[in-house]
C-alpha cells in the first residue's frame, strides 16, 4: 500500500507547473470574488444599516464626553458656561461637568480615562486660555485660537459610534465660536471710553475675529485611525481562509486514512 502510494505521489504534477495555470487562475479567480462580497458588497450593506436604520438621536446621549475647565479668567467661565448649556441640546453627547472636582484633575488623567473608555470623549478649557485672549484683544499679542480648547477622542473602540459623537461634540463647538466672538466684542465695547475704532486698532485681528477654536487629540495610537480599513481587510482574510482550511484539511488526509485501508 505504501509502494502505490509512492508511485501516485510521483505522478502528481507540481503547484506551479504549467499544466495547473488554469486551475491556478480559477482558484485565483475565486479568491479575489470572495474579496469583493466580504469587502464591497458587505462595508456597504453596513453603511446602509447604520446611515439609513440607526437612530442616532436615541442612541446618543449613551455616549459620555468629560469636561473640565482649567482656567479661572471670566472668559474661561463664560466659555465654559456656553459649552456646557449647548450640551443640553438631547441630539448631543451627555457632557458630564468636572470642573472643580477632585476627580479628572489633571489633562494627563482626563486623556488616561477616555484611553480606558470611560468616557468616549473629553472636552478641554486649557489653562492660560484667559490670560493669552486678554493680552490678544489688548496689547495685540500673537494668539493661536486653537489652544484655547481641546478636544480628546480615542478611536480604536466602535467606529461608527466614535465617528459620531467626535462629530457631534465638534459641531457644538464650532457652532460657539460665532457667538462667543460676539460676546467678547460686546464685552471689549463695554469698557469706559471704548469704541469700535479703539478696539479694532489695539486687539489682535484674530483673536478678535476668532477667540477661541479648539484642537482635536486622539489619544490612541496613530494605527488605530484605519480600525475600519484594517478591521474590513482582517474579516475578509479570515474568512477566506477559514472557508478553505476543512476542506483543504479533508482533502489532504481522505486519501491516506479513508480510501485506503
Amino acid at each position: 500500500m505504501l509502494r502505490e502510494h509512492r508511485e501516485r505521489q510521483k505522478k502528481l504534477l507540481p503547484l506551479f507547473s504549467p499544466e495547473l495555470r488554469p486551475t491556478r487562475m480559477a482558484f485565483a479567480k475565486g479568491l479575489w470574488d470572495i474579496f469583493l462580497v466580504f469587502t464591497v458588497v458587505f462595508w456597504i450593506s453596513i453603511s446602509f444599516l447604520y446611515g439609513a436604520g440607526y437612530d442616532t438621536i436615541r442612541h446618543i446621549k449613551d455616549a459620555t464626553l468629560i469636561f473640565r475647565n482649567f482656567d479661572d479668567s471670566p472668559a474661561a467661565t463664560n466659555l465654559s458656561s456656553m459649552i456646557v448649556t449647548a450640551f443640553e441640546d438631547p441630539a448631543v453627547p451627555l457632557l458630564k461637568d468636572y470642573t472643580g472636582s477632585s476627580r479628572y484633575d489633571s489633562v494627563s488623567a482626563i486623556k488616561d480615562a477616555v484611553w480606558k473608555g470611560d468616557a468616549w470623549g473629553a472636552i478641554i478649557v486649557n489653562n492660560g486660555f484667559g490670560t493669552n485672549l486678554d493680552r490678544a484683544l489688548t496689547e495685540g499679542a500673537v494668539y493661536n485660537a486653537t489652544s484655547a480648547v481641546t478636544l480628546v477622542t480615542e478611536e480604536s473602540r466602535h467606529y461608527f459610534k466614535v465617528m459620531m459623537v467626535n462629530k457631534a461634540a465638534a459641531g457644538v463647538l464650532t457652532g460657539l465660536e460665532g457667538a462667543f466672538a460676539e460676546q467678547t466684542f460686546a464685552r471689549l465695547l463695554s469698557a469706559d471710553g471704548a469704541s469700535v475704532a479703539s478696539v479694532i486698532d489695539q486687539a489682535n485681528a484674530e483673536a478678535l475675529i476668532t477667540p477661541f477654536s479648539f484642537a482635536t487629540d486622539n489619544v490612541a495610537p496613530y494605527h488605530f485611525d484605519m480600525s475600519m480599513y484594517i478591521l474590513s481587510v482582517t474579516l475578509s482574510l479570515c474568512m477566506v481562509i477559514g472557508s478553505f482550511i476543512p476542506s483543504n484539511t479533508w482533502k489532504s488526509i481522505k486519501e491516506l486514512f479513508f480510501n485506503k485501508v
